[in-house]
């Protein structure tokens, strides 16, 4: 079989696990949002939308297990706000260092009943907010890119500033156990969830904070 029927098959496969409706919702979300990516000049990937990228479910329904009421959720590498706006919080914050993505994220906010707030930057521009406590921070789709010592420097710098109660990851196959390994020192790993689309896995830590 070649390639390019491998490939077809592949997405046959994953339209029809997310089924019609979500693959008819995801169709007609990109049609849509792809003028709005080369107005505000994001990156491309972001038309990857919810309702055909099971991470972004799994996610979503991981931020459930995180007991009692959430008062502040923030997500580093938010994107558009995917994942971030679909998760209960009084108050919900985003950041990433794709200003397009954020200019894009705030003009979908004015037709989105979910209010979040977004900004331009990393766990430098969430050491900055106002925001003292954090109920779940997410981390997603990016770890996998950055070194080892950035990625504790940066925990540990934002753990020293914020208290932060639960922590959400993932962790792609070819680098199985780095994150993990890494994680372990900054919280008790409470939870796993399987993504069988990406064939990734999402990981829930307690911090305690």
């Amino acid at each position: 079989m070649n390639t390019a029927m491998k490939q077809l098959n592949r997405k046959l496969m994953v339209a029809r696990r997310h089924g019609v409706d979500s693959v008819a919702m995801a169709l007609a979300g990109r049609a849509l949002q792809f003028p709005l990516a080369l107005a505000f000049g994001g990156d491309k990937w972001h038309l990857r939308g919810f309702h055909t990228t099971n991470y972004k479910k799994v996610a979503v329904r991981l931020a459930d297990a995180v007991p009692g009421r959430l008062e502040v959720v923030a997500e580093v590498g938010c994107g558009l706000g995917d994942v971030l706006k679909r998760i209960p919080a009084r108050r919900r914050i985003g950041f990433d260092i794709d200003r397009g993505a954020i200019r894009w994220a705030r003009f979908l906010q004015r037709l989105s009943p979910r209010r979040c707030e977004f900004g331009v930057g990393s766990f430098d521009a969430l050491i900055r907010s106002d925001a003292e406590r954090i109920d779940l921070l997410v981390m997603l789709g990016w770890f996998h890119y950055m070194p080892d010592e950035w990625i504790g420097d940066q925990m540990r710098a934002l753990l020293a500033s914020k208290r932060v109660r639960y922590l959400m990851v993932d962790e792609f196959p070819e680098q199985e156990g780095r994150i993990k390994r890494l994680f372990d020192a900054f919280g008790e790993r409470v939870e796993c969830r399987h993504d069988w689309q990406d064939d990734k896995n999402l990981l829930l830590y307690r911090c305690g904070g």
